[in-house]
């Protein structure tokens, strides 16, 4: 229904949990992590169309406090999709060695970023190969040749419409015993959650705050919620049980309830859907002729 539902592959693997073929849902879903927010970003949270009839599925209460506060309805907690990808694969074995890089993601409205050189030299220095560094689809045009230089292995996962964008993701955090993440977000959580060598490192952001987006401030968010989550002064339990607070692992819901809220067990939900999903892609049609013929 939402041009978002599917951004990383949300939509897809609640399908695959529920063993359905994905399709359009009568739902709209949060599709990343969500802190400490600017008040632009707090003002359009869980804002949607027909929201009295339309499902909103976040991932963890504070989420839930926060729509409940702005009085918007029609609101479930489901968890992050990430947990259900986690049950799909829960039978699969993985062989676990070296350091996986996750360095601060540009978008398609921010760029950013990072001194790459300084963060090779740093995890070099204090975590084992062989590496590997995860560079979103829109950094891919930046200079990479430190890593080429120094043996790493690149790899990107896709844009963010990608369907196996988490999956891919999945697969590559399994396969490392460390983690590295230049900022707070659901790959860090991802990574506690799947019980690796968490390292933060955010010296080398080189980010130009934004009305939407403020790394600082997510940062002393979680430092202030979770005194020591930084540095490492956490045990590794504490580390977990964050984990799961902050990915709703408690709310995770059945294979029927998921059917039940993406509207996949109603014949009239599925076509509202589906014409809805048809309507977004004309309009964002006709954004792009609009913006050739300028």
């Amino acid at each position: 229904m939402f041009v978002d539902n599917n951004w990383y592959g949300h939509r897809s693997i609640l399908a695959k949990f529920c063993k359905i073929k994905d399709t359009n849902a009568f739902a709209s879903i949060q599709h990343g992590m969500i802190g400490k927010l600017r008040r632009k970003q707090e003002k359009y949270l869980g804002i949607r169309k027909f929201s009295n009839h339309i499902p909103y599925l976040c991932w963890n209460i504070n989420i839930k406090k926060k729509l409940d506060k702005k009085k918007i309805k029609n609101v479930a907690i489901i968890g992050a999709p990430f947990l259900y990808l986690d049950q799909i694969f829960k039978k699969k074995k993985f062989k676990e060695r070296g350091t996986i890089v996750f360095p601060t993601k540009s978008t398609y409205e921010i760029n950013r970023n990072i001194d790459y050189n300084s963060l090779v030299n740093n995890v070099e220095k204090i975590l084992p190969g062989p590496y590997t560094v995860s560079i979103y689809h829109a950094d891919l045009n930046k200079d990479l040749s430190v890593f080429k230089k120094k043996g790493w292995k690149i790899i990107s996962f896709g844009k963010r419409g990608s369907k196996n964008f988490l999956k891919k993701n999945y697969i590559e955090i399994k396969k490392n015993k460390n983690l590295v993440s230049t900022s707070i977000s659901s790959v860090f959580f991802y990574g506690i959650y799947l019980k690796k060598n968490i390292k933060f490192i955010s010296s080398y952001n080189k980010t130009v705050n934004t009305e939407y987006w403020n790394q600082d401030a997510t940062r002393d968010y979680y430092k202030k919620k979770y005194p020591g989550i930084l540095n490492g002064r956490i045990s590794n339990k504490k580390l977990y049980e964050i984990s799961l607070e902050e990915l709703g692992f408690y709310y995770l819901k059945t294979r029927e309830e998921i059917m039940e809220l993406m509207g996949w067990n109603s014949r009239i939900k599925k076509f509202i859907g589906k014409v809805f999903a048809n309507l977004y892609d004309f309009k964002s049609y006709l954004e792009k002729e609009n913006l050739r013929n300028d």
